[in-house]
C-alpha cells in the first residue's frame, strides 16, 4: 500500500505502555479450553455469534492498539490473554446449537474475543457446519496468519465472507499482509470487508495515512466498512486521539469519534446488521446496490457530526462484548 510513513516508534511504545497498564501487576492464569458453541442455545450473548476458536489471542504488549476489549475482559478476571489455548469443536453439540437457531438467523460471527487467523483450517470445519446449516460464517479477522490455497478454495467453496480489521495504526507490514489478504480473498471470487478502525488523531501525519487507506480501499473495488476506535482515557494510547474531535461513548466512557468515512466506506459494520444477513452477494463495491447497502444498517455506529453533538450515544448492542470468564 502506497501510504503515509509507518506510524512509528511513539505510536508502538504508546500502545506497548497501554498493554502493561491493563495487567497492572496481576498474576495470571491459563484458562481451560471449552467447546465451541454457537447463539443463545450455546449460552452465548447472541444468536449470531460463535465460540472462538481459542482463548487468548496476542502477548500483552502487542494487544491490537493498546485497547482490546477481550484482552481488557482477560486480565480482568485475571486470564493470560497472551497465550493461545485451543477450544474444541464438537460436531454434534455445534450441530444441536445450530439447530436450535431461530430460522431467520442468515449468520454466524467468528472472532469475538480472539482471532479465526490462527488457524484456517480449523475455521474452515466450523464454516463447514454452519453452512450446513444453511447460513453463511462471517469471520472478523486482523488477517494474522494467511490462509493456505487449499483452505481458501474450502472458504469460497461454503460462502464463508471475511471482515478484515485495519487501521491507520498498524504497520507498513501489517498492512500489507491485511489487505493483501483481502485482496486475494476477493480475487479467487471471495467476499472480503475492510473494516478501518477510525479515529481523528492529534498527529496529522495519522490522519493523512488513515486518508491513503481508505483510498487505497476504494481505489482496489473493496467493500469497505467503518468501526470507530474505541479506547479508555486513562490508557497512554489515548493520548493519540484529538481531544477536540472525540466524545465520550455512553456506558463506558471510552472515547470515540464516530464514523469519519459514511460514503467511501459503505458498508455496515457486521454487528450492525439484522439477523437475516446472509453475506454481500459480490466482493466488489461498485456492483453493490448503495441504497441496499443503507437498508441494512439497523444498528448503526454513529456519525463524526452525531458523537460530537454533545450527547453521549452508544455502540451497537452486539459490538465490543467480552465473553465471561470463569471465577475462582
Amino acid at each position: 500500500m502506497n501510504a503515509a510513513p509507518d506510524p512509528g516508534r511513539r505510536v508502538r511504545a504508546l500502545i506497548a505502555q497501554s498493554s502493561r497498564e491493563m495487567i497492572q501487576g496481576r498474576e495470571l492464569r491459563l484458562p481451560a479450553p471449552v467447546t465451541i458453541r454457537a447463539g443463545l442455545a450455546g449460552g452465548l450473548p447472541f444468536d449470531s455469534l460463535t465460540s472462538d476458536l481459542y482463548l487468548g489471542c496476542l502477548p500483552a504488549t502487542q494487544i491490537c492498539y493498546g485497547s482490546c476489549f477481550a484482552a481488557r475482559g482477560a486480565f480482568a478476571a485475571g486470564y493470560d490473554f497472551g497465550t493461545r489455548v485451543g477450544n474444541v469443536l464438537d460436531t454434534a453439540l455445534l450441530t444441536t446449537d445450530l439447530e436450535a437457531l431461530p430460522a431467520n438467523q442468515g449468520f454466524l460471527r467468528n472472532g469475538w474475543n480472539s482471532d479465526p487467523s490462527w488457524n484456517w483450517p480449523k475455521a474452515l470445519s466450523l464454516a463447514t457446519l454452519i453452512r450446513a446449516s444453511g447460513r453463511c460464517t462471517v469471520f472478523v479477522t486482523k488477517y494474522f496468519r494467511p490462509i493456505d490455497p487449499e483452505t481458501l478454495s474450502g472458504l469460497l467453496r461454503v460462502g464463508a465472507e471475511l471482515r478484515v480489521s485495519v487501521s491507520a495504526l498498524d504497520t507498513d507490514g501489517q498492512l500489507r499482509q491485511r489487505l493483501g489478504g483481502a485482496l486475494a480473498f476477493q480475487a479467487a471470487g471471495g467476499v472480503a470487508v475492510p473494516v478501518v478502525m477510525t479515529s481523528v488523531f492529534t498527529e496529522t501525519r495519522l490522519n493523512h495515512r488513515q486518508d491513503d487507506l481508505v483510498d487505497w480501499i476504494g481505489n482496489h473495488d473493496l467493500p469497505g466498512a467503518e468501526n470507530s476506535l474505541r479506547i479508555p482515557p486513562q490508557l497512554p494510547v489515548s493520548r493519540l486521539l484529538d481531544p477536540k474531535q472525540v466524545g465520550l461513548l455512553d456506558g463506558s466512557g471510552d472515547l470515540w469519534a464516530g464514523r469519519l468515512y459514511s460514503a467511501r466506506l459503505p458498508v455496515p459494520t457486521i454487528t450492525s446488521v439484522p439477523a437475516d444477513y446472509a453475506g454481500l452477494p459480490c466482493g466488489h463495491l461498485s456492483a453493490l446496490d448503495a441504497d441496499q447497502l443503507e437498508a441494512s444498517r439497523q444498528d448503526p455506529v454513529w456519525t463524526h457530526e452525531q458523537v460530537m453533538s454533545g450527547t453521549r450515544l452508544a455502540k451497537p448492542r452486539q459490538c465490543g462484548v467480552p465473553r465471561s470468564w470463569p471465577s475462582e
